[in-house]
């Protein structure tokens, strides 16, 4: 016997569901991840030329419980998700690619992560504060104060995107970054998955994680602003991050809706998106074209048998 939630049958009828046979992915070191609802799959341009495939079974948890596909819980549920197989997929690209030599330690890879998130709050949450407060008192212009500080993230964003854009191997990340974009584009049009088609495509898509960042930034000045003014600068960053899975939920459905719809605001949204998506994306090679098409076809389990590949 099923049990549902109330509403569910009410939700699923208005639309406010995933399509759970969306496809997803990424960029990873010299090749592509790619997510379907029942597995994801990556692909690596081996040091020898050959590409590498491999595929892992792993339903989506907005596929396999109903509660994670209502609104606003499947946009913290799909950031979960993506955050954690992308993670995946670096770690083991890096592995293929020949980048990482040694094991790293459990203690080491979580000193690490603890100090980049240390960096990135300083970076982008308490700089754009302190900024902002010496050009707006926050107790009378809240509002107007957390505007400031978003302009002040969005610039030091900016500026972080361009800085590391300019690195050859992150040159090389963002040309696999728009490899997968083509291939999702080729696929959601039911094209053929082949060079010539998906090198056609755009290499820019509406559901992109960067047009997500985009996004995050603009909402965050409307929920921020709703909370009292904190005057110790560090203070302020707890709040924001309690704060980051509403503000992840409410930008996962303006970035659904403005990939679905044509009206003014979706557009306006869209092209926001695509302006920060030329920071991180760039026309790809061929040969990256082939990795992400064979990420592609075993995601989604199309996998010839024959191929010159080598398949974990």
């Amino acid at each position: 016997m099923k049990f549902g939630l109330p509403g569910i049958k009410l939700f699923r009828k208005l639309g406010f569901f995933l399509n759970q046979a969306a496809l997803g992915g990424s960029a990873a070191l010299e090749g592509v991840m790619m997510k379907a609802a029942d597995a994801w799959a990556l692909a690596v341009r081996l040091p020898n030329g050959q590409i590498h495939v491999e595929r892992h079974e792993e339903e989506a948890l907005t596929k396999k419980y109903p509660w994670a596909r209502l609104p606003l819980i499947r946009g913290v549920v799909a950031l979960w998700d993506a955050m954690s197989i992308s993670y995946k997929s670096l770690s083991r690209s890096a592995e293929l690619a020949g980048e990482e030599d040694e094991k790293v330690s459990g203690a080491a890879m979580y000193g690490t992560l603890a100090v980049s998130l240390v960096i990135g709050l300083a970076l982008f949450v308490w700089l754009p504060a302190r900024l902002a407060g010496l050009l707006v008192d926050e107790e009378r212009f809240r509002f107007l104060f957390y505007v400031v500080a978003g302009l002040f993230e969005t610039a030091i964003l900016i500026g972080y995107l361009v800085f590391i854009g300019r690195m050859k191997d992150m040159q090389r990340f963002f040309m696999y970054h728009g490899a997968e974009h083509k291939a999702i584009a080729a696929h959601e049009k039911g094209l053929e998955l082949t060079v010539e088609n998906v090198r056609a495509q755009p290499a820019y898509h509406p559901r992109c994680g960067t047009s997500f960042i985009a996004f995050t930034a603009v909402v965050g000045v409307f929920v921020y602003s709703f909370f009292p003014p904190l005057t110790v600068a560090w203070y302020w960053i707890f709040p924001r991050l309690l704060m980051i899975p509403v503000v992840a939920a409410v930008s996962f459905e303006v970035l659904r809706y403005s990939a679905a719809h044509h009206d003014p605001l979706s557009r306006f949204f869209r092209w926001l998106g695509f302006k920060f998506q030329m920071l991180t994306v760039r026309e790809p090679t061929d040969d990256m074209i082939e990795v992400a098409i064979e990420s592609t076809k075993a995601a989604l389990a199309q996998q010839p048998a024959e191929k010159p590949v080598a398949v974990a």
